[in-house]
């Protein structure tokens, strides 16, 4: 199930663009019916509320205007069928907000509309009237959307945000669920001699093993990695500076790995060449720490519980609801699937009564 946004109403787009005219006149297009207004064909009963036609095909347009058309006939049927879906949930959520008798306050109306004029730097109310004019919109309509848009926010936020558990306690256990994905891994600070094959790799292969004769005789290391080494790290010292395990080649991390601090590989023959690399320190195996990953646990935590719940708790206001789907609506809603109560289990048969000796 595609995630559920409640109705749209720009707040971001430069007020008096031909954008925010048509972004509006869409959003608005899903307003209930009023007296006076003329009924269209009518897709979807939901309880006691109705999705008409030019509500379902006002929420394509603005889908389209705000993605792009579909790339395919399959895709464009998706879109429909996801519109449709948004248009249901926000009828379930608009009957649970009044039976939950949830009101949105004059006072926040003028606030939402208030940011909506400062967001998009209008700075009277001329212009603003003038800006939903373009669209043949009134101040009294724009109102009407926001109350509903806010309304169905509360709704959401009491009856879903506060069954999201985000306490330290909660991202905890969770941090210790998935530990291994904070895993650091094993790490060496690491020096080399590297002998470059050049035009030459029988000298280069005997040139490593005098390097590792002089290494295991008791020279300095770094002695030898300047009269032998080719590697860019010879200016100071054959110094490779800290890796970590999986990041060299597979012949040179499989030696260092195994080698204790302190000692000189073998030469290892590579592409490149021969190395022979020392284990200056090792870095074991470690893991991120909680306060170091809460954060992003938290963002991520956000979102996946939020739709979870989101969408459990919509599916609990299906099976609950009256939704009747006319002829014309079920290509693109299909309603709730009731549950299938289990096949009653066959009485085994009794068995038949011994029969008496004669």
């Amino acid at each position: 199930m595609k995630s559920f946004r409640p109705p749209r109403v720009p707040v971001s787009v430069v007020f008096l663009s031909a954008a925010l005219a048509s972004a509006l006149a869409i959003a608005l297009a899903s307003v209930p019916v009023s007296a006076g207004e003329v009924v269209n064909r009518i897709l979807v009963h939901v309880n006691s509320r109705i999705i008409t036609q030019s509500q379902f095909d006002a929420r394509i347009d603005q889908t389209v205007r705000e993605s792009g058309p579909a790339p395919s006939a399959a895709k464009g049927e998706e879109m429909k069928k996801s519109a449709m879906e948004e248009l249901v949930n926000e009828a379930l959520l608009e009957d649970r907000a009044k039976e939950l008798d949830l009101v949105t306050s004059d006072a926040e109306i003028e606030d939402q509309i208030k940011r909506l004029k400062e967001q998009n730097n209008v700075t009277t109310d001329e212009d603003f009237q003038k800006g939903l004019a373009q669209s043949g919109l009134t101040i009294e309509r724009l109102r009407d959307q926001l109350r509903r848009t806010v309304t169905l926010q509360r709704v959401v936020g009491r009856e879903v945000n506060s069954k999201v558990d985000l306490s330290d306690d909660a991202l905890r256990i969770i941090y210790e669920r998935e530990k291994e994905t904070w895993r650091v891994p094993e790490k060496a600070h690491l020096a080399e001699i590297l002998v470059s094959n050049g035009d030459d790799p029988a000298r280069a292969a005997r040139r490593a093993r005098e390097a590792s004769d002089l290494v295991k005789g008791g020279a300095k290391f770094e002695a030898v990695v300047k009269d032998y080494s080719d590697g860019a790290t010879r200016a100071r010292g054959g110094d490779l500076g800290i890796v970590a395990r999986g990041e060299l080649t597979a012949e040179i991390d499989k030696a260092v790995f195994s080698l204790p601090v302190g000692s000189v590989s073998d030469p290892i023959g590579t592409k490149f060449g021969w190395h022979l690399v020392k284990v200056i320190e090792k870095v074991p195996v470690s893991y991120k720490p909680f306060a170091d990953v809460k954060a992003q646990l938290l963002k991520r935590e956000q979102e996946t519980q939020f739709q979870k719940k989101l969408a459990e708790y919509l599916d609990k206001l299906k099976r609950e609801a009256v939704i009747r789907v006319s002829p014309d609506g079920r290509a693109y809603y299909a309603g709730p699937v009731a549950a299938v109560a289990p096949a009653p289990t066959p009485a085994s048969p009794s068995p038949a009564p011994p029969k008496k000796k004669r």
